[in-house]
C-alpha cells in the first residue's frame, strides 16, 4: 500500500497518548496500547479510498493557457501578482473584456499563492466556476490580482509580495483583501475584476479607491474553486468602473452551480443590466444610524453620505432615519463567529468539514503540507485570529462562538424588519478615507488598523444581504463610498439605486 505520500503509516503508542491528551481522553497505558492497534487497523479504510480516488481534474476545457509571470517592473501600485492570458469565446456578453482574478480564485494553469508566501508555486489544475463563466461569456482572463495574506486584512497591507498601494495616493493603503483588484479596476488596466468578500473585501477598497464593488447575495454567485475564510460569509463578486458593468458581469456569474453547497437549490437570477433605470423616485432608502459617528468615522465621510442622499430625496427617492441598535455591535459578532470558525477551516486543510459539495483534493494536500511547513510565514492577522479561536473555544468550549452565531440571526431578523418597510439600507461602505501606509509600524498599531474599517460591511457577510459600495463625491481628492443593501436575491434593486447614485450626486 503506497501512495504519493508511501505507505500509510500505523501510528506509534507515543503518538496516540499526544493526541489522547489532546481530545482530553485520559488514556490508560493499556488504553493507548489497544487503540494503536484499532487505529492501524482502520486504515486499510483509508487505503481503499486512496486507491480508488480520481486525481485532479485537469481545466475544464481545451483553451490554450500562458501561465503566465510573476510581474517585477511596471507596476507602480503593486496591484498585480501575476500577468497571465487565458482568452475568452470570441462571442458573449462580455466578449472584448479583460478581466482580472484576484489571486484567491483558481484560474486553471496559474500561480495561485493566496497573496501568501505560505502558498507560493502552487498551481490550480481547475478554474473556478466563476472563471470559467467569465471565459465561457468571452472575457478574457489578463492577470492574477495582489491581495491581502489570505485575504486577512482590510486595507491592502499584508500581501507576501508587498502592500498594494493606492492611486490617488501613493502614501495611502487602496483597502484589501481584494486591494490589486480594485487597483487595476481604478487604473483602467481592466474592465473588470473579481473579488472575494468575507468582512468586506470587495467593498472596502472599492470604497478607498473610487470604484463599484458588489457582494452578492451569499449564495447567489458560486463560490466553488476560490479559498476563502468560512463557507458561510465567502462571497465572490464583481468590481468594476460602473454600476452597469458590475450588473453585466453579475448577469453572466450568477446561477446555480451543484458543485456548491452555498447555493439554495433554486438560484434565482435574471438580466442585471437590463434592469437598470436609474430613477430614484420609486425607491425607499432607510439610513441606519448606527452606521454613522462611529468612534472610528471620520466626519467628512459621513457629511458627504448624507449629502449623497439627501440628492437622492431630492430627485424623488423616500429617505429616512431608521435605528439598528444590534448593527453598533456587529463587527464584534463578525470577529468572534469568526475566529473559531477560521481555526476549523484551517484544521481542516482550507475547506473545513461536513458541507457537501465539491472538495478540491488538490488544494487540501499542497495547503495541508504548506502550513505545517511554513504556517511562521503567516502575517500577523491570521496568526492572531488562529490563536484567539483556539484559546477561546478551548477555554470556554464554544459558548461564544455559539452566542455570536445565534446573533448573527437577529441581526439577519433585525435587518429583514427594517427591509420589510424600505427597499434598501443605506450608510457609509467605510467609517474613513484610506489609511496611510506606514510599513514601520508595531505588531500591535499593525493590528489595530488591520480590520478599523470593517465596522459596517462585516454584517453583511454575516446576513448574506446583497450589498454594494458606490464611489460618491470624494474628499480633499479621497474616495468616499456610499453603502446600499437589499433583500435576500434582489440584487437588482441594489444595482438600481447605485445606478441612480451615479446620475444624482
Amino acid at each position: 500500500m503506497t501512495d504519493s505520500f508511501g505507505a500509510l503509516r500505523p501510528p506509534t503508542a507515543e503518538e496516540i497518548d499526544s493526541l489522547g491528551d489532546q481530545l482530553h481522553l485520559d488514556l490508560t497505558d493499556a488504553e493507548v496500547e489497544a487503540y494503536r492497534e484499532l487505529v492501524a487497523e482502520s486504515l486499510d479504510a483509508y487505503a481503499t479510498v486512496r486507491d480508488i480516488g480520481q486525481p485532479p481534474s485537469p481545466p475544464t476545457d481545451a483553451r490554450d493557457r500562458d501561465p503566465g509571470h510573476r510581474v517585477r517592473s511596471g507596476d507602480p501600485h503593486n496591484a498585480w501578482i501575476t500577468k497571465c492570458h487565458v482568452a475568452g469565446d470570441d462571442e458573449g456578453p462580455l466578449a472584448g473584456w479583460d478581466v482580472a482574478v484576484k489571486d484567491n480564485i483558481a484560474v486553471g494553469g496559474a500561480e495561485m499563492t493566496c497573496g501568501s508566501q505560505v502558498m507560493e508555486g502552487y498551481v490550480p489544475a481547475r478554474d473556478a466556476t466563476v472563471v470559467s463563466r467569465l471565459l465561457d461569456a468571452g472575457a478574457d482572463v489578463v492577470g492574477k490580482t495582489n491581495m491581502d495574506d489570505f485575504a486577512f486584512t482590510g486595507t491592502g497591507k499584508s500581501s507576501a509580495f508587498g502592500a498594494t498601494l493606492n492611486p490617488h495616493d501613493p502614501e495611502r493603503l487602496p483597502g484589501g483583501s481584494s486591494s490589486g483588484s480594485a487597483v487595476a479596476v481604478a487604473e483602467g488596466d481592466v474592465d473588470m475584476a473579481l473579488g472575494g468578500d468575507q468582512g468586506g473585501s470587495i467593498r472596502l477598497p472599492a470604497s478607498w479607491t473610487g470604484i463599484v464593488g458588489h457582494k452578492p447575495t451569499h449564495g447567489l454567485v458560486p463560490y466553488t474553486g476560490a479559498i476563502g475564510i468560512e463557507n458561510t460569509i465567502d462571497h465572490c463578486g464583481p468590481m468594476t468602473r460602473s454600476v452597469e458593468a458590475a450588473a453585466e458581469s453579475l448577469t453572466v456569474l450568477a446561477g446555480k452551480d451543484p458543485d456548491d453547497p452555498r447555493q439554495p437549490e433554486t438560484v434565482p437570477t435574471e438580466d442585471y443590466a437590463a434592469d437598470l433605470s436609474g430613477d430614484p423616485s420609486d425607491l425607499s432608502i432607510a439610513v441606519v444610524e448606527e452606521g454613522f459617528d462611529r468612534s472610528e468615522s471620520e466626519s467628512v465621510v459621513d457629511e458627504t453620505v448624507r449629502a449623497t442622499l439627501d440628492a437622492l430625496a431630492d430627485a424623488g427617492a423616500t429617505v429616512e432615519s431608521v435605528s439598528v441598535d444590534l448593527h453598533a455591535a456587529a463587527g464584534d459578532v463578525f470577529t468572534v463567529a469568526v475566529a473559531e470558525a477560521f481555526v476549523a477551516a484551517v484544521s481542516g486543510e482550507g475547506l473545513g468539514h461536513n458541507w457537501r459539495g465539491r472538495y478540491d483534493t488538490q488544494w487540501v494536500d499542497a495547503f495541508g503540507r504548506a502550513r505545517r511547513a511554513q504556517g511562521g510565514d503567516f502575517p500577523p492577522s491570521v496568526k492572531l485570529m488562529l490563536l484567539l479561536g483556539s484559546y477561546t473555544g478551548e477555554q470556554y468550549h464554544s459558548k461564544y462562538y455559539a452566542e455570536a452565531m445565534n446573533l448573527r440571526a437577529e441581526l439577519t431578523a433585525a435587518y429583514e424588519d427594517v427591509l420589510a418597510e424600505y427597499d434598501l439600507l443605506a450608510m457609509p461602505t467605510t467609517p474613513m478615507r484610506a489609511h496611510e501606509h506606514d510599513p514601520d509600524e508595531t505588531i500591535f498599531e499593525w493590528i489595530e488598523g488591520a480590520w478599523a474599517n470593517l465596522g459596517n460591511t462585516s454584517a453583511f457577510n454575516m446576513t448574506g444581504h446583497p450589498s454594494l459600495s458606490v464611489p460618491v463625491e470624494a474628499a480633499d481628492e479621497l474616495p468616499v463610498g456610499l453603502m446600499l443593501t437589499g433583500s435576500h436575491f434582489d440584487d437588482a434593486t441594489v444595482l438600481d439605486a447605485g445606478h441612480a447614485v451615479e446620475r444624482h450626486w
